[in-house]
């Protein structure tokens, strides 16, 4: 069972919130990544990014028939 309070939890649900909005391409992720480095820094950017990775790399166990 998954802790929907944790930290890990709703790292995961904002990568996935991201990709659902169409941050997929490189220009638009890397727009995204600016932003966030500009508003929390550098390691939240990339730990976005990592996540974002990761959510697409499974993206047919959470997105499902939405593909």
């Amino acid at each position: 069972m998954t802790d929907t309070a944790s930290e890990e939890w709703r790292a995961t649900c904002e990568a996935r919130d991201w990709l659902r909005k169409g941050y997929t391409t490189s220009d638009r992720v890397g727009a995204l990544m600016a932003r966030v480095t500009a508003e929390r820094g550098e390691d939240a950017a990339m730990r976005l990014l990592d996540g974002m990775r990761r959510q697409w790399a499974s993206r047919r166990d959470w997105l499902g028939a939405d593909l």
